[in-house]
Order: C-alpha cells, then structure tokens, then sequence
C-alpha cells in the first residue's frame, strides 16, 4: 500500500468521522428542539384548557365548542385534543389538517428525532356531577419537517466542505508526490548505474533540498564511477603490460636456457657414445643422464608454451583474435573431450576490435574455465559477430547447473569479467537460473573501441 493512498484513505477517513460526528450532534440539537417544541405545545394546551373550564363546567356544549377553537390555534392545531364522558364514546376535536412539509423527511431523521409520547390529561366534571376526561396527545410531524429543513442545510454544509478538504487535500498530495515519484525514479536510474539522472527543481522546499542533495550524490557518484573505470583501465593495461614482459622473458630467457640445456645434453650423450663404441665396456650412466636432462627439457618446453599462452598469446598479437580464439578453443576442445563445443566466429570482426581483443580473449578465456569448473555443462557455443548498430557482440551459452543471479557470489570471475565489460563501456546481458545454465551476451559500441 503506497503512502500517497495510506494519506487520501486517512484523511477520507477523517472527513467521515467528522461527518458523522456532525451528523450526531444535528440529530441530537433537533431531537431536543422537537421534543421541547412538542412539550411547550402541550403545556400551552393544558394552560388554557385549565384558563377555560372556569367558564365552561356548567355548559358541556360550550366547553366542546370552546376546545374546538382551541385545536384550530397555530400552536394547538398540531395537538389532537380528545374529549370522553362515560358511557359516550371518545370525540375528537383535534384539527388534522397540518402543513405539508416542503420536502419528505427522511426516514432515518423521523426514526432519530421522534421523541417519546409526551400526552396532557385533565379530568372535570359537567354540571350534571358526571365526569369528563380530556386528553391532549403530541403530533411532532411539523416539528420534525421543520428539524429537517434546518439540519439539512447544515449537513449538505457539512458535506460540501469535507468534500472541499478531501479534494484539496488529495490534490495537494498529488502535486507532493509527484515530486517524490521523480525522486523515485532517480533512485532507480541511480540503482541500475545510471549516475548521469539529475532532478529537477521542485516547488516545496523539502523536496528541493532532497533535489539538491540528490543531484549532488549523483555527481559524486558519476566522478567516482569515471575515477574507478580509469583506475580498472589502468589497472588491466598494467596487468597484461606485466603479462606481456613475463611472457616475452619466459621465452627469450627460460626458453633459450632449455634449449642451450639440451643442446649441451645432446652434445655430451652424442661425445659419450662416441667413447663407448672405442671402448664398449665402458659404463653408460653418462648417456642417460644426458638423455634425462634432455627429456626433462622437453616437458619444460610444453610446461614454459602453457605458461606463455596464459600469459600472453603471442598469437593474438601476431595473427590477430580470431585465430588466437580457434587455437585456444581447439586445445579447450583437447583438454576436455566429454563437453561438445561450437563456435562462431567472424571475421569481420577482426577489422573492428581494436584495443578490445585483449579483452574479449580475456572474457571467452575466464568463461571456458567457468564451464570446466563449475557448470557441469554437456554443451557450449560460443559466437562473435557484428550487430545492424555497429556493435561487437559476443554470446557464451552453456547448458550446466546454472546459479541464482539473487545470490551473492565468492568467485571473482564474472566479477573480473565485469569489470572488463566496464573498462569498455560497454554492456552485458548475463541471464542465469538454477539447472538453466547461463547466457552471458556482450556488445560494445564500436565507436568506443580505439584502434
């Protein structure tokens, strides 16, 4: 649930409470002024009924007319005033002609206001001794109708303006949050490493400042990003700089010493047997020795070769990437004979890679040996071509054990390819999952290459 709508629904909330609480106390002011109206009404009744009998006991007729004119006054007529003497039935004298309300009352209003039977009764007696009993019974209807004109004024009131402040207030909370969903969306351009998101000038000073801070975080950011892939840059030319020099010293020093090795090895084995066949009962440990050294610098030959190839192919800077990538694939393919491999190379490439064949042998080298390692793969394939928009892209699939993306990782492999993806400014789609294997696809622009 977002704040935006936790806000509206609160003050909705409150909006309604208030009206209710509005509503309580109309109902309560116009129950009250009902039942008073009603009461005043009856009092007034009986004062007269009591002013009148005075002049009236004698002469039942007289009294009967008299109470008539009595229920036709303004404040009586919305009384019924009722007359009995045993054994006659009850008259009834009330005039029930009453206002018609300019609009019906509400059902729930009547229910809520209508107070409880308030009656007036006085007993006399005629000039025959027999008794006369007056009744006098409250009619609230006008009262109520009156009630419900003036309440409901008040509430539509009432209404209106919660409904105003709702408004208003969900119109100001819109206009608010509008503010905080750029700041939102800055954040996630800030998350997926696009520091060059800036915000704009907001309106409240608190989302202003948060701009401002924002902006500059931002900044410091992107500095720190540029600073860091210059150092990684650096760091990498260094890297293989340092490789390079290794390589070139294992073969110009440790090559020309083994093969100065075996030549003397050879030159000894070969002095010695000229010996032994002058004197062939001579002992021989001479020449085996000699022939050990010269095995021993055989295999030192292919151990320094691997070296220099992990190093620094010399290939890649003599025939190029394309076929330093087939002889690298083409002896993965030796040393792992139970994972079927494809490749897809072109050509074409080659006249675009620039500086940045170092990097994509780098990053095809470091996957081959995840796939060794750790992906438990049947099959890989691996393809580098020229996109429609001037892009270089490499694709490795493979279809191992996968991983979960989600999860943190201990080796620094994809970390180092990572970072040769971003020394490149260039992108990278890495999609893997559990038992899926992985697809990691690169692209760098070829404008970003220098050649």
């Amino acid at each position: 649930m977002s704040l935006r709508f936790r806000l509206n629904l609160m003050i909705a909330l409150t909006m309604l409470i208030i009206v209710g609480v509005g509503t309580l106390f109309v109902v309560h002011n116009a129950r009250r002024s009902v039942s008073e109206e009603v009461r005043s009404s009856v009092n007034m009744a009986l004062q007269l009924v009591d002013a009148g009998l005075a002049r009236s006991e004698s002469r039942r007729q007289t009294l009967v007319a008299w109470l008539a004119e009595l229920a036709k006054m303004e404040k009586i007529r919305r009384l019924h005033i009722q007359m009995q003497q045993p054994p006659q039935s009850l008259i009834d004298l009330s005039n029930n002609i009453s206002q018609q309300a300019s609009s019906p009352v509400p059902a729930w209003f009547v229910w809520a206001v209508t107070p409880k039977l308030i009656m007036g009764e006085r007993e006399l007696t005629d000039s025959d001794g027999k008794p006369v009993h007056i009744l006098i019974e409250a009619n609230p209807a006008d009262e109520i109708a009156e009630a419900w004109t003036e309440a409901r004024s008040f509430l539509i009131f009432m209404v209106a303006l919660a409904s105003a402040v709702s408004a208003l207030v969900h119109i100001s909370l819109g206009r608010a949050f509008k503010s905080v969903g750029h700041i939102l969306r800055g954040m996630e351009d800030i998350e997926q490493g696009d520091y060059g998101k800036r915000l704009p000038h907001f309106d409240l000073q608190e989302f202003d400042r948060i701009s401002a801070a924002f902006n500059h975080m931002a900044q410091a950011l992107a500095k720190s990003r540029d600073e860091n892939r210059a150092l990684t840059r650096h760091s990498l030319r260094v890297q293989e700089e340092e490789r390079q020099f290794l390589a070139q010293e294992l073969h110009d020093e440790l090559g020309q010493s083994l093969s100065a090795i075996k030549a003397m090895a050879a030159s000894l084995r070969h002095n010695h047997g000229l010996v032994l066949a002058s004197d062939p009962d001579r002992p021989s440990a001479k020449m085996e020795a000699a022939q050990t050294i010269m095995n021993q610098c055989d295999r030192l030959f292919g151990v320094v070769r691997g070296m220099m190839r992990r190093l620094r192919p010399m290939m890649l800077d003599e025939l190029g990437l394309i076929p330093s990538l087939h002889d690298m694939i083409d002896n993965w393919r030796t040393r792992h004979p139970n994972i079927q491999i494809v490749s897809d190379l072109e050509n074409d490439v080659e006249e675009m890679v620039g500086n940045a064949k170092i990097h994509l042998y780098r990053i095809v080298q470091e996957s081959l040996t995840n796939v060794s390692k750790y992906a438990e793969a049947k099959n890989a394939r691996i393809e580098l071509s020229l996109t429609e928009d001037d892009c270089i892209r490499l694709l490795i699939v493979d279809d191992g054990k996968g991983f979960d993306t989600a999860l943190p990782r201990n080796g620094f492999g994809l970390h180092g390819i990572h970072e040769r993806v971003l020394s490149m400014e260039a992108s990278w789609d890495l999609q893997a999952a559990p038992n899926q294997g992985v697809r990691l696809e690169i692209k760098i622009p070829c404008d970003k290459i220098k050649t």
